[in-house]
């Protein structure tokens, strides 16, 4: 594909990125906000780019794969559709100096337009659907999040607060004790994102707009890619939220959320027989490679 047609691309991420921060309806921004947070956390292997191009053009997008990976998995693309253009990486094997020896690296030199399909727009072989569903209460997402949270040596609490439902410390998380297993998840998701960005440390450097924009976003798009319907209490309106503000954390959300939902995949793959906690998207994940291009 063309330099144009990638050079387009990035053009409509741009665009994308100023509609997503500039609504000026409060209701409305929250809604259109929310279904970017979906996005990010069905998506969340990708680039912060393609989750912008995949949310502009196909916002409902579930799963999404390239051709020949859905054909497959037994899978095939209806006629007539029309794919969801991202851009992918074109690499090359380079030489490259390091201590004194000269070694071959795969550095990227540029990037192609690729196609690729929603589940919907496929049929044929089912997929498996989740085995795990939060929604019903979060049992084994509860779990994973504790796991997550003492595999960074960050203490967790569950003890009677006065007040708030959770607390970031510093190495500390503290939770209402009283709080059922589905709002649990919700917290310590919070709480730990807080934890992740140093907002302990950075009181006196940022907003409480900022954190809680930060913290409660990344906790709506965690607790999403593992089948919950968050019912955050949170909207941009709730604390004014500016389009400065959010332009400012987008890409902060998006890197606090992939880390976040990386350790808890990890974590869920590495119990014996489990492994199925959050397997949205797991076709292109799986053939990444497809969407590469090595050039020797």
């Amino acid at each position: 594909m063309s330099n144009e047609k990638a050079q387009e691309l990035t053009k409509t991420i741009n665009d994308s990125i100023t509609t997503l921060c500039a609504e000026t309806d409060a209701a409305k921004q929250s809604q259109t906000y929310k279904a970017w947070l979906n996005t990010v956390s069905r998506f969340y292997r990708y680039s912060f780019g393609n989750q912008i191009l995949i949310w502009c053009q196909s916002p409902e997008a579930t799963r999404v794969a390239g051709f020949h990976t859905w054909k497959s998995l037994n899978r095939s693309v209806k006629k007539g559709e029309h794919g969801i253009r991202i851009l992918a990486p074109i690499i090359r094997k380079v030489e490259q100096e390091r201590n004194g020896k000269t070694e071959e690296v795969i550095r990227p030199v540029s990037f192609r337009v690729v196609s690729v399909f929603d589940y919907a727009q496929t049929e044929g072989e089912e997929l498996a659907d989740l085995e795990c569903n939060a929604t019903e209460g979060g049992e084994e997402l509860l779990p994973l999040l504790e796991k997550a949270v003492s595999g960074l040596n960050i203490s967790l609490t569950y003890k009677a607060l006065s007040g708030p439902e959770g607390l970031s410390k510093g190495g500390a998380i503290e939770i209402e004790e009283a709080l059922d297993t589905p709002a649990r998840c919700g917290v310590i998701a919070h709480e730990l994102s807080h934890e992740l960005l140093g907002h302990a440390a950075r009181r006196a450097e940022t907003t409480k707009q900022q954190r809680e924009l930060e913290a409660e976003s990344v906790s709506y798009a965690v607790l999403s890619y593992f089948g919950m319907k968050p019912q955050s209490q949170f909207y941009l309106a709730t604390y004014e939220v500016t389009a400065e503000m959010l332009t400012a954390s987008l890409h902060t959300i998006n890197a606090t959320a992939k880390q976040i939902i990386g350790l808890l995949t990890q974590a869920d793959n590495s119990e014996e027989g489990k492994g199925s906690a959050g397997t949205t998207g797991t076709p292109a994940q799986a053939h990444a490679d497809e969407e590469m291009t090595i050039a020797a």
